[in-house]
């Protein structure tokens, strides 16, 4: 009993120092480096788990400190504004963990087919396809993709350039994988340093650690190639908080815009930037066109382009076809609500016009309401709940003061965590990329800053300027490599102004999109089927044994 009591506790403290380490492996705590190894103690508890049961159970526990240190702002329990927010927080805590254990569920089923060692070796395939099929669906959220971890060392995430942020996570599991290899030797009493293999395994730690930092740093110091464009692009941050703007004042909010578009403005802008929803209501509507001609006299006056973030609507006729999840408004009208975004040109009546297509789970949209349309009651206040999904991978055009013509594609809030979707724009011809968000619904938390952060990734994968724009911060400017220029701070009202450069030329990863994912998932499969098939093979030997006998 004494023996198993201590094989439990030490399982157990195994479990909760992967979740630890992986938790603390996430911004804004600047120690990626400890995903390096942050999976080496759950794999060696792993080595003595025979069961399912003891797997998921296990696997659970690790995943939920994990999520609880890196997700616990989702639920805005810091300021307790919201009970449908703290609920659906909890709930996101308490259920996601169960997600991350499919993988290693996955990784038993080969051990007890193929054996440990092809296990092992299958984690880095496994892992990272699970981390893609994560991002594929309404229930998605990829927020938690361990190639995330590593954006404050831009020497090692340059080659994101070819492979995504998918080629960061499968390279760092490679190395935890290996990183438990020189363990087991090393707690076996088995390491010899005459050991081909021993020796073999240490080089291959040390080579494959160091040859992603030798390959960004030569493409940090090396020189951009020259443009020929330069634009000024700002950043409006009115900081107008996000449970008051939905019931609060729409004139006095639009013109704590408009003075900040002013100060702005003097900077000589080619682009300004407002955040998502910033205008609380529905502009495009008939019965706010005043105030839309009040936004177009001051674009017009200043002669600068406004990209601002919208709530939308559109009603759908008597004949037309709408979706099952569509609202039916007092008098009966079917209509859909989006959460968009609107280029305004000076002296130009066309509006171009961007609707989110990626949706916050249960936030912004509840998963599979589409099929499921009675899911629809469970929506969230403050104007935000039931969106519906747009279509299209929109990309803006405008012309600068000197009559050059500028590309650029726009994401709103949570989609710039989904790098597919970010390289689809640009390979529709963005010249860079806009961000446009409203993070202050978490207080003054990690979320802000890790979504800072993940900018950081989508500018290296595709090589183009990101310009984030926040209501409430953080807004910022991020080029090309990684490099954070100008960021402003939390809960501060801002103009932020800078200069950036239009890019033309694409990335390898931006042509091939997610190759290196599909391929693990390619993989995968292959080694699940042949596991499968192992399965039956065993299961026909044995009953042709019993027949024997």
């Amino acid at each position: 009993m004494i023996a198993n009591l201590q094989s439990s506790r030490r399982r157990i403290f195994l479990a909760t120092l992967s979740g630890v380490m992986l938790g603390c492996s996430f911004p804004p705590i600047p120690s990626g480096i400890l995903a390096v190894c942050c999976f080496v103690p759950f794999l060696i508890l792993f080595d003595s788990l025979i069961e399912y049961g003891e797997v998921v159970r296990y696997s659970y526990l690790t995943f939920f400190i994990f999520n609880v240190i890196a997700l616990y702002w989702t639920g805005g329990f810091t300021h307790a504004k919201d009970i449908y927010l703290m609920l659906a927080g909890g709930m996101l805590l308490l259920v996601h963990p169960f997600f991350f254990s499919v993988p290693i569920v996955a990784l038993m089923f080969i051990r007890r087919h193929l054996g440990i060692g092809v296990a092992l070796m299958a984690f880095p395939l496994v892992w990272v396809s699970f981390e893609y099929l994560h991002s594929l669906f309404e229930i998605g959220f990829p927020w938690l993709t361990v190639g995330n971890t590593q954006t404050y060392d831009l020497s090692v995430v340059q080659i994101a350039s070819y492979t995504g942020v998918y080629g960061i996570s499968f390279w760092l599991t490679v190395l935890n994988v290996l990183g438990h290899f020189l363990y087991s030797k090393l707690a076996g009493k088995k390491w010899k340093i005459s050991s081909l293999q021993s020796v073999a395994t240490l080089l291959a730690f040390v080579s494959l650690y160091a040859l992603p930092r030798v390959y960004g740093d030569h493409v940090l110091v090396s020189s951009p190639s020259p443009v020929d464009t330069k634009i000024n692009v700002g950043c409006i941050q009115p900081n107008i908080d996000p449970f008051e703007k939905w019931q609060g004042n729409a004139e006095m909010q639009l013109g704590v815009l408009q003075h900040l578009t002013k100060e702005g403005a003097q900077k000589q802008v080619d682009l300004l930037l407002w955040p998502e929803t910033a205008v609380p209501f529905y502009i495009l509507h008939p019965n706010n066109r005043q105030y839309l001609y009040l936004i177009k006299n001051q674009v017009d006056s200043l002669g600068i382009n406004l990209l601002t973030g919208i709530p939308d609507v559109i009603f759908y006729h008597e004949g037309d076809p709408f979706p099952r999840s569509s609202k039916i408004s007092p008098s009966g009208q079917r209509y859909d609500t989006f959460n968009s975004s609107i280029l305004i040109e000076p002296h130009r009546n066309e509006i171009q016009k961007y609707a989110k297509i990626i949706l916050v789970p249960f936030a912004e949209r509840v998963p599979f309401s589409e099929a499921l349309s009675f899911l629809n009651a469970m929506q969230w206040n403050f104007g935000l709940g039931g969106w519906a999904h747009g279509k299209d991978t929109t990309v803006f055009h405008f012309k600068t003061a000197h009559g050059d013509s500028i590309s650029f594609s726009n994401m709103v809030c949570y989609e710039s965590v989904y790098p597919g979707l970010v390289a689809a724009f640009v390979r529709r011809g963005a010249q860079f990329l806009t961000v446009i968000t409203n993070d202050s619904w978490w207080g003054n938390t990690s979320g802000t800053y890790q979504h800072v952060q993940f900018g950081v990734l989508r500018a290296i994968e595709n090589h183009r300027w990101v310009i984030q724009c926040a209501n409430g911060g953080i807004s910022c400017i991020i080029d090309p490599f990684g490099h954070i220029l100008q960021r402003t701070e939390m809960y501060t009202q801002a103009a932020l102004v800078g200069t950036i450069e239009p890019q033309v030329e694409v990335t390898f990863y931006t042509m091939h999109g997610d190759w290196l994912a599909e391929l693990t998932m390619l993989l995968s499969v292959f080694l699940l089927a042949a596991s499968l098939g192992r399965k039956f093979y065993n299961q026909v030997r044995l009953r042709e044994l019993r027949e024997v006998h």
